[in-house]
């Protein structure tokens, strides 16, 4: 029976042959020079790559922070900025209010000085014609008294003195 194991065991393909083993021995040696060649330069770039993208999220947080930084700085300079202009703006507001009532107090001043020149010519003149009248109606004054004084009728009824003295001045 012993030959009958032998025929059988030919024909079973389950049964491991020399022809098994050395494409076992082949894909071992296959698969050692692939783990020991191949797969660390991978490994090494594949690691190199996580660091770069770990350092590429670290940098960008960091550039993150320093853009949060940055722009708080350029708001605190943009107010302190509009702060300042705003109190340039009221400095140059109230200097032009202070220019406006020195203006208009000179103006003011002008004015006064012109009114108190023009009374004070006024004042001459009225002086003046009044001098002149006093000078003018006193003879008048004088010769109607002397006309009342002195009785004088032809002018006392008729009233014509008044007309003439009326006509005249």
């Amino acid at each position: 029976m012993s030959p009958r194991t032998d025929v059988a065991a030919e024909g079973n393909f389950l049964i491991p042959n020399g022809t098994f083993f050395a494409e076992l021995a082949i894909f071992l040696i296959v698969l050692g020079v692939i783990w020991f060649f191949v797969v660390p330069p991978i490994r090494k770039v594949l690691a190199e790559r996580e660091n770069r993208v770990s350092e590429t999220a670290v940098n960008s947080k960091e550039a993150k922070e320093t853009f949060a930084e940055a722009e708080a700085r350029y708001q605190t300079a943009l107010e302190k900025a509009r702060a300042e202009a705003a109190d340039i703006r009221n400095q140059a507001r109230a200097e032009g209010r202070a220019i406006l009532e020195e203006m208009r107090g000179e103006a003011q001043r002008e004015a006064d000085e012109i009114v108190a020149e023009s009374a004070a010519q006024l004042r001459a003149q009225a002086d003046q014609v009044a001098a002149e009248l006093r000078q003018e109606v006193e003879p008048l004054a004088q010769s109607l008294a002397a006309r009342v004084v002195d009785g004088d009728d032809r002018h006392a009824g008729t009233g014509s003195g008044h007309q003439t003295g009326r006509a005249s001045s």
